[in-house]
């Protein structure tokens, strides 16, 4: 009957190592996909937060008591639980610190400074990006690089009475540029102004959120908003820039580092795991002796 108790607690520590090698194995796509967007334009890097959780974690803590009887090799070595703790990831965040600049004096091109976004119709419904690399469509449209539209300020996924916006409605908020005009410099300004022959023809729709955690990344460069009283009603706090994109906040040097720690863990949990299995065989087979 103690092989059995030995072999029990020979399996209830193998999990730690297993739940450890799957948080590393999601902490490395994660890296991987960072690195994989680093020349992105707007691109925000994603990083994975993990808990741990421990038996005695979860309780409250116990008052020690005095030994009454000569101690243990097991009270010379407290695990508090430790031996039964396990790795489990609490989910991804996106982190939203700005990008590096990069002039390219293309008039076209938006940088934002600031928390804010640009609205764009995607084909379900409006998103939000900072990837401003922008063109005109044949009909004079202005539209991201994957064929969005983008779109001025004006009613957003819902109406006042929570029911949806038509579609229709929101592509007539779609920003359009007379491409017929006769010369005029085409000027953004930094709350978004669009200027052609000294004329305001268009605005951008900036939106700034209470808090961005809430936002679902869709993609490299579009992000959804599912909280209607998220959007800020004060977009004050950020400026365009004409002619200058947003790079992505991806440090390529730190991102490198991240990978090699978290290969390096998981190849660390899977010696573990196999350690674990040859004790476990052995146990068997030497109980099969006896």
């Amino acid at each position: 009957m103690e092989a059995v108790g030995e072999d029990a607690r020979m399996s209830k520590g193998l999990w730690p190592a297993v739940s450890g090698s799957i948080a590393q194995s999601e902490r490395l796509d994660a890296v991987a996909n960072n690195l994989a967007n680093t020349d992105t334009t707007g691109f925000k890097r994603d990083q994975v937060a993990f808990q741990a959780l421990m038996s005695s974690a979860i309780s409250a803590a116990q008052k020690e008591d005095i030994p009454r009887h000569p101690p243990t090799e097991k009270e010379f070595h407290k695990l508090d639980g430790r031996e039964s703790a396990y790795a489990m990831v609490e989910g991804t965040y996106t982190d939203f610190s700005q990008g590096r600049a990069k002039l390219t004096g293309n008039p076209l091109d938006v940088a934002l400074e600031g928390k804010g976004f640009l609205e764009v119709l995607g084909p379900q419904g409006v998103r939000y990006t900072r990837h401003g690399s922008l063109k005109l469509s044949p009909d004079g449209m202005l539209v991201t690089t994957e064929g969005f539209p983008v779109l001025s300020p004006g009613a957003g996924q819902e109406a006042a009475d929570g029911k949806p916006v038509p579609r229709e409605e929101l592509m007539a908020r779609a920003i359009r540029l007379d491409t017929t005009k006769p010369g005029g410099k085409l000027t953004i300004t930094g709350d978004g102004k669009i200027f052609q022959a000294k004329q305001q023809i268009a605005q951008f729709a900036v939106t700034e959120f209470v808090d961005t955690k809430l936002l679902q990344k869709e993609g490299s460069s579009l992000f959804r908003n599912d909280t209607a009283a998220n959007v800020s009603q004060d977009a004050s706090g950020t400026r365009l820039e004409q002619g200058v994109l947003e790079t992505s906040n991806v440090n390529s040097v730190s991102e490198m580092v991240e990978l090699l720690r978290a290969n390096r863990m998981f190849e660390a949990n899977e010696k573990v795991i196999r350690t674990y299995g040859d004790l476990e065989g052995r146990a068997v087979n030497d109980i099969g002796k006896l």
